[in-house]
Order: structure tokens, then sequence, then C-alpha cells
């Protein structure tokens, strides 16, 4: 059912001050606070009929109102205007992804960690495992002294990289020319066929660049082994430690027992998701553990496959500063990973 303007209005300065407060919210208050315009009596009217309706709830008799979570999801809805990044919040962004950072692990870590921070939610960025076949070329790019970046590309288009070390006394002609070699040697070669001993035969031609070789062997077994392998990283899980609604200790235990445990984690996350900002909201979520908490959670394409960022709070939660917060973050995955150089 669509409310009308005053009742919509009256709904969301009751879940503002309720998320803001984590306290009933009295007619008093919302005219006070909202400039509603507005008698007390003419909003203690209204909350009676958006009880009613299903909205709102009233917690202790003569206190005021809570949103309930169909109030919530109507908010969330019909009602609710996302809430982008600040100046401030995106120069923060800006400079963690600016620094030095080598490995996309190390990216995820960073951006998992930002959005914990923003939002005060324990946050999650799940990265799949990458569908692979055969490689098709490698690269080796001096960037400093002692140091270059292995680049490896594959049949679907996939950029992995790592940083490795290297001599100082390495010339940037002899890493194209061990690039070429590796290439030679891995192309076409199907990923599950490819042995360690056609690779470590390219000591034998290049024996003065050992050194370099190990280490490009020892990235590409990493690397390997990180395509394969789905991983998670869980940012921000004591945040739950601010929230009111989680101050009973044995609820508190398993709600950390779950933002602790990648599996237990995985199993809460709705399996198929969108681009789209997906919201569930409490008893929404099909695991019993978590319905006393919201998920926001986005899909970001991962070189063909679905990854997941979102954060994990209470029913109380900001969703307009949660939703914008992920939608923004996720759209930042999808211009790195665009530009193919992970």
């Amino acid at each position: 059912m669509s409310l009308d303007t005053r009742k919509s209005k009256i709904l969301e300065s009751i879940i503002r001050d309720y998320v803001e407060t984590a306290e009933p919210v009295g007619s008093r208050s919302v005219v006070r606070k909202h400039n509603l315009r507005i008698s007390a009596a003419t909003v203690r009217n209204e909350m009676a009929d958006l009880e009613d309706m299903g909205y709102l709830e009233q917690p202790h008799t003569s206190a005021g109102r809570i949103p309930s979570e169909m109030g919530f999801r109507y908010y969330v809805d019909c009602m609710m205007q996302k809430e982008t990044l600040d100046d401030s919040e995106l120069e923060i962004l800006n400079k963690i992804l600016n620094e030095n950072i080598g490995e996309w692990s190390d990216i995820v870590s960073k951006v998992g960690s930002f959005l914990s921070q923003v939002t005060n939610y324990a946050s999650f960025v799940i990265v799949p495992s990458i569908k692979l076949s055969e490689f098709k070329n490698v690269q080796i790019i001096p960037i400093t002294d002692g140091k270059a970046m292995l680049l490896v590309v594959t049949d679907v288009g996939v950029l992995m990289h790592r940083r490795i070390d290297v001599p100082s006394s390495i010339s940037s002609e002899e890493l194209q020319l061990i690039g070429k070699a590796f290439t030679r040697v891995l192309s076409g070669t199907r990923l599950e066929e490819m042995r360690r001993n056609e690779l470590k035969a390219l000591r034998e031609d290049l024996k003065n660049r050992r050194k370099v070789i190990d280490k490009v062997l020892e990235a590409v077994d990493v690397m390997m082994q990180g395509s394969r392998d789905e991983s998670v990283v869980i940012s921000g899980a004591l945040n739950i430690l601010n929230e009111p609604e989680f101050k009973d200790m044995d609820k508190l235990k398993r709600i950390l027992t779950i933002l602790e445990e990648d599996i237990l984690l995985k199993q809460i996350i709705p399996e198929k998701i969108s681009e789209d900002v997906n919201i569930t909201i409490g008893k929404e979520n099909k695991a019993e553990d978590i319905q006393e908490m919201s998920l926001v959670v986005a899909g970001y394409n991962n070189f063909g496959e679905m990854g997941k960022i979102g954060v994990i709070g209470p029913v109380r939660m900001e969703y307009w500063k949660a939703a914008g917060t992920v939608e923004s973050l996720r759209n930042i995955l999808d211009q790195l990973l665009s530009k193919k150089f992970f």
C-alpha cells in the first residue's frame, strides 16, 4: 500500500531518529526535530495509523514507536535516496587506491576496510575463483630498482599480476627476453596440464638469470592457486560491539562467530546476486542466525565471475549510507578490473 506524503514524512522521521538513538520515537520529538508544521496530536494519530498498517511498532505501553521490518522495507523500496561518499571520504579512498599497493588482494583488503570504517558495520568482499583454461602471454615489467611486475594473460583475457624481486643489475631488455621465453613455453598450455618441469627447463636456457626464473616460477604458482580458490575478506567485525541490540553475550558470540568464519559468512549471503544493490532485512534472511541483522550486498564483475561486496549490521541500519557506499565501491572495483591491470 502506498503512503500519502504526510505519513511518508512521519515514517521517514521516525526511521531516521530511531537509527540515530536506538530509542522509541515520540510524537513531540518528531514535531520538534523535523519541523512538520502539524500538531503533536496529529502526528500521534498518523503514528497510530502507521502502526495499524504494520509500518510501526510500540515496544511498550505509553512509549513511542519504532519502525517495524515492514516499515524499513517500505522506506528502502519506496522512499530511500542513496547517500554517496562525501568529499573527505573520497579523498581518503583516493589516497588508499593511489598507495603503492602491488597485489589485487591488498586492494581488496583496503577497500573492505574502508567500507567498514565509513559505514561502521562489518564488511565483506568475496573474490570468486577464476575459471581459466590456458596461458597466452607473459610479461615482466621493471617498476623500480630491484622490483618488477609479472603479468600473465590467459585465454579469457585475465591479466594476473604479482610483484617480484629482481637483481638490480638486470636490464629491462633482459626481463623482456625472459618474458618471451616463458611465453614460448606456456603459450597454449592448458593450466591443468602445465608441468613444473617444463618451466624449470627455462633455467638451462637462461642460466645467468636463474634468480629471476625462480621468482617467476614462485609467483606463477601463487597466482595459479589464488585463481582457483574463492577468497573472503572480512573487516570491522568488532563494529557489532557498538550496537545496543547486541549487548546480550550469547547473541553477540553467535554473530561474531559468523563474521569470523569464511564458510559461515558465505552461507548467509544470497547465492544469486546481480550488480544492483540488494538489501535483505531481518527475517527476510533465510539463515536463522542472522534474522536480527540486515545485509546490503552488490555484485561486481571479476573476469567473468561474480564477486560480492557488502556490509552486515543491525536491522536498525543506515540503509541510505550503506547502500550508497556499497554501490560506490562496487563501481570502483569494476573500474579497476576493467583496466585489465589485475
